[in-house]
C-alpha cells in the first residue's frame, strides 16, 4: 500500500514532464518554420459612419444633468421630510377631495382618514405608488410619496367602489395660471 502513492507520484511526474517536452518541441519547431504561423489578415479599408455618432452635449443639458445628479446625491445623503401635506377623507359619498394636484419631483406626506360611518373598516389603495393601507374608522394612516412621472393616477377604496385621482403636473407651472390666494385674502 505504501508503494502505490510513490509509484503514482512518479508516474504523474513522468507524464507531465513528457507533455511539457512535447509542447516545447512544437513551439521550437513552429518558430523555426515561420511560414507555419500566420497572423490573421485585417482589412485596411476604413469605413466612415453615415451619421454623426458623437454628439456634443449643449451647456443646458450638461447643467440639467448636473442638477439632477446633485438632487439625487442630496436626497441620498439627507432624506428630505416632506413639507407638503395632503389630507384625503374617505366619506360615505366618496373621497374628499376626489382630485388632488401635485408637482413632479416634490415629496408629499399623505394623510388618509376614514370617516365613513357605514364602512368602518376599509382599504385605501394607490397602486401606482405601491401604497395599500387598512383605514379603520376615525384613525389616520400616513405615508410619503414623491411622484416622478407626469400623469393621472387613481386611488381607490375597493370595499365601497369609490375612486379619486392624483394628477401629477410638471415642476414648471404654466404662466397662464394664477397662483391661489389664501382664504383670508
Amino acid at each position: 500500500m505504501l508503494a502505490l502513492p510513490g509509484f503514482l507520484r512518479a508516474f504523474l511526474f513522468a507524464f507531465f514532464f513528457l507533455v511539457q517536452v512535447k509542447v516545447h518541441a512544437q513551439i521550437v519547431e513552429a518558430s523555426d518554420n515561420k511560414d507555419a504561423i500566420t497572423a490573421p489578415q485585417t482589412s485596411s479599408k476604413i469605413v466612415m459612419p453615415t451619421q454623426q455618432v458623437i454628439v456634443k452635449p449643449t451647456e443646458a443639458t450638461v447643467k440639467q444633468k448636473d442638477s439632477e445628479i446633485l438632487k439625487a446625491i442630496r436626497k441620498a445623503v439627507q432624506p428630505v421630510e416632506p413639507t407638503n401635506q395632503i389630507v384625503i377623507l374617505n366619506t360615505e359619498k366618496g373621497f374628499v377631495p376626489d382630485k388632488v394636484h401635485v408637482k413632479k419631483g416634490e415629496a408629499y406626506k399623505v394623510h388618509v382618514v376614514n370617516i365613513n360611518m357605514r364602512e368602518k373598516n376599509t382599504s385605501f389603495i394607490m397602486d401606482s405608488f405601491t401604497q395599500s393601507h387598512n383605514t379603520v374608522f376615525a384613525t389616520e394612516k400616513t405615508f410619503n410619496i414623491e411622484p416622478q412621472v407626469e400623469g393621472v393616477y387613481s386611488y381607490q377604496c375597493p370595499e365601497t367602489g369609490m375612486q379619486g385621482q392624483l394628477v401629477v403636473v410638471s415642476e414648471e407651472a404654466p404662466a397662464t395660471k394664477t397662483k391661489r390666494k389664501l382664504a383670508s385674502e
